[in-house]
C-alpha cells in the first residue's frame, strides 16, 4: 500500500514539474503564462513591454503586455479600471462588446472585457477582417519603495472571428504573478 502511495505522489510530482515548466516565466516583469509557442518580447516604449506567441497554425495570438509606473489612486476603483480599458481599447482601435466584470488576481484587482478590432494589413492582403479578443486587465500596486512600480498587466487573446479560440481562455486563466 505504501508504494502505491509513493508511486502516486511521484507521478503527481512529475505532472506538476511538467506544467510549470510549459510556462513562460518573466522575473524582470512579475508573471508567468502558458503561451501556445515561443515568445517573443518587445520594449515598445519605455514604460512598455509586450511579449506575444502566435498560436500553431496562427489561429489565435496571446499576447501580454505591463505598463510599469502607472499613476493610481489610492484605492483602484471600477471607474478607474474603466478608464484604463477605455485607453486600451481606444489605443488598440477596438470596440467593446459586452460589459465588463470585476475580479480580483491573486489579492489585485482586475477587470475582464471582451472587444473587437478590425484586422487590415499587409499580412491579410488588405482584405478586412473582424478580430475578437479577450482581455484581462490587471492592476498592481507597488508594496516596495525601492522597486516601487505600480504595474498594469494587460493579458489579451484574439483571433479572427470565426477561427477556433479554444485555447484562449486557458491562456488568460494560466497568467500568474510572481
Amino acid at each position: 500500500m505504501k508504494m502505491k502511495t509513493l508511486l502516486l505522489l511521484l507521478m503527481i510530482l512529475i505532472t506538476t514539474l511538467a506544467s510549470a515548466t510549459d510556462k513562460y516565466v518573466s522575473a524582470d516583469f512579475g508573471f508567468a503564462a502558458s503561451f501556445p509557442a515561443e515568445v517573443v518580447h518587445t520594449q515598445t516604449t519605455p514604460e512598455v513591454n509586450s511579449f506575444v506567441a502566435d498560436a500553431p497554425g496562427g489561429a489565435w495570438e496571446a499576447q501580454v503586455k505591463v505598463t510599469k509606473n502607472v499613476v493610481m489612486p489610492r484605492e483602484v476603483s471600477r471607474e478607474f479600471m474603466e478608464a484604463k480599458l477605455a485607453e486600451v481599447l481606444k489605443g488598440g482601435g477596438m470596440t467593446q462588446t459586452g460589459a465588463s466584470s470585476y475580479t480580483t488576481l491573486q489579492g489585485h484587482p482586475a477587470l475582464l472585457a471582451t472587444a473587437t478590432f478590425i484586422v487590415d494589413n499587409r499580412n491579410t492582403s488588405y482584405v478586412s477582417y473582424a478580430a475578437v479578443v479577450d482581455m484581462k486587465l490587471i492592476f498592481v500596486k507597488s508594496q516596495n519603495l525601492v522597486k516601487g512600480q505600480n504595474r498594469v498587466y494587460w493579458v489579451l487573446g484574439w483571433a479572427i472571428q470565426g477561427q477556433d479560440r479554444s485555447g484562449i481562455q486557458a491562456f488568460l486563466d494560466s497568467f500568474e504573478l510572481r
